[in-house]
């Protein structure tokens, strides 16, 4: 599955490649994530180098005060491909809590 999504990736071009540093990662959403009032449960991979724990802990959780983060062991930025089971139990977990 992992080599699929790469080579899926790598056929939609250089332009739509670069699209996501180029501007969906320069969109200032600050003003909408701040207006999330509803629980909410955020996933990351303890291995993500796209979008760490460690920065979503600093610059995320900030502007969601109903956030909580969970690190998933042992897996990257696509984690729901590489640790389905771990992805599906916390998911199962959270809303059970609801």
């Amino acid at each position: 599955m992992r080599r699929q999504v790469h080579e899926d990736s790598s056929r939609a071009g250089e332009a739509a490649r670069m699209a996501w540093p180029r501007q969906a990662l320069v969109e200032d959403f600050t003003d909408r994530v701040g207006a999330i009032d509803v629980p909410v449960l955020v996933l990351a991979g303890s291995d993500d180098k796209v979008d760490p724990p460690q920065i979503l802990r600093d610059h995320l959780l900030p502007l969601i005060t109903t956030a909580t983060l969970t690190e998933l062991d042992g897996t990257g930025h696509l984690s729901p491909l590489e640790v389905p089971d771990q992805v599906a139990s916390h998911i199962s977990a959270f809303a059970a809590r609801l």
